[in-house]
């Protein structure tokens, strides 16, 4: 195995070279649509939602498993070089794929996280290739201490429309493309009138992921069973979270498809509460890319659920 892997670095820039340095792998014929190719589903709403028809949108990370753990196949890696302009959140969130997003030409990456931090620091391709090297070796190490000093920024940015409404004006503006409102005000009062009853509700989260839903529409913060990572807890504080929702007195524990839920059952029986599902990579649209509006009005609805 160790020798698959050293015969497998050494190849890996042949592998770069064959699909982004040949004519075979050029961008699209002139005259088609653009291709834009995102890393998760969500990014592709927002894409799709504001270039519509104007050009073609995928994503290559299937919404049914954490993002934080999907390595692309040289196959994805395909999709990315055929694109006119690849999206994806940074390398704090889309961690162990991170130094393949990174290889890619700059010409055609838009890092989401540095489009609204612009202060926050990318990590180039030589910075990506050490820190995955480093984490093959000490792997457990290395997530304790990234957790510890790359999360002050929360990367769920898509769960913000008025966050997601500016990456899709600077995707629009990147591609010479009308600039489209893809978060109406009539929506946003739609959204605001459903979650006005529920605002000041206690409930629990698997997922410490939800922070930005929450201050854009002036919800109370859940308690968080795993990190922003989805990664567990330790046992002390399983079982101070118990306390806190008793004290609390949570409606119920919000679940998330991409990630096995066995902790959050567990402390839902205990509390005597529900788990009720949150789809923020929008598992259950199927292949369907909805219009960013209906995607968070469908969350709203799906929180709302959580107190009746």
């Amino acid at each position: 195995m160790k020798h698959y892997n050293i015969t497998f670095k050494s190849l890996w820039p042949i592998v770069l070279c064959a699909l982004f340095c040949f004519p075979a792998y050029a961008n699209s014929a002139v005259g088609d649509k653009p291709l834009v190719v995102t890393s998760i589903k969500p990014l592709a709403i927002i894409a799709k939602s504001a270039l519509q028809d104007r050009a073609r949108v995928e994503y290559i990370m299937p919404s049914g498993l954490s993002p934080h753990d999907v390595v692309l196949k040289v196959s994805d890696m395909r999709v990315l070089a055929k694109a006119d302009l690849v999206l994806w959140i940074g390398s704090d969130f889309e961690i162990r794929a991170a130094k393949q997003f990174a290889s890619l030409p700059a010409s055609k990456l838009m890092t989401a996280i540095d489009v609204i931090f612009p202060e926050h620091r990318s990590v180039d391709a030589e910075d990506m290739s050490m820190h995955t090297e480093h984490t093959e070796h000490t792997e457990h190490t290395e997530h304790t201490e990234h957790d510890e000093h790359n999360h002050d920024i929360d990367p769920h940015i898509w769960l913000s429309p008025t966050i997601a409404s500016q990456l899709a004006k600077t995707l629009s503006l990147r591609l010479d493309m009308p600039v489209k409102d893809i978060f109406s005000e009539r929506v946003k009062k739609e959204t605001v009138s459903l979650l006005a009853p529920v605002t000041e509700r206690n409930y629990m989260v698997h997922h410490q992921g939800h922070g930005y839903f929450v201050d854009e529409f002036n919800l109370q913060a859940g308690l968080s069973i795993r990190d922003m990572l989805g990664k567990q807890k330790g046992a002390k504080t399983q079982f101070n979270l118990r306390l806190e929702g008793e004290k609390l007195g949570v409606s119920c524990v919000f679940v998330e498809p991409q990630h096995g839920y066995k902790d959050a059952a567990a402390i839902a029986k205990d509390l005597s509460v529900p788990t009720t599902k949150i789809d923020i990579l929008a598992v259950d649209y199927g292949d369907q890319l909805p219009s960013y509006e209906s995607y968070i009005y469908g969350l709203a609805t799906q929180f709302s659920a959580c107190f009746k």
